[in-house]
């Protein structure tokens, strides 16, 4: 599978390099410096508390059993 770096944007091969999806180990590191010091950051929640409830509204009572 071929890919372009995410931190450097050179390509990458999957058949070629270990470190896939990234060109080498150091931008491995880097990217993964990068999670940890909070430079990247996920948005949005996946699913909010809102859906939590709904889900709990829509399983069995079981005390109606």
């Amino acid at each position: 599978m071929r890919h372009r770096c995410p931190i450097c944007k050179k390509p990458t091969d999957s058949e070629v390099h270990a470190e896939f999806p990234f060109c080498s180990e150091r931008c491995k590191l880097q990217d993964l410096g990068n999670w940890a010091t909070e430079k990247y950051v996920v948005s949005e929640p996946i699913f909010s508390e809102d859906d939590d409830e709904r889900d709990e509204s829509l399983k069995p009572n079981d005390a109606e059993h």
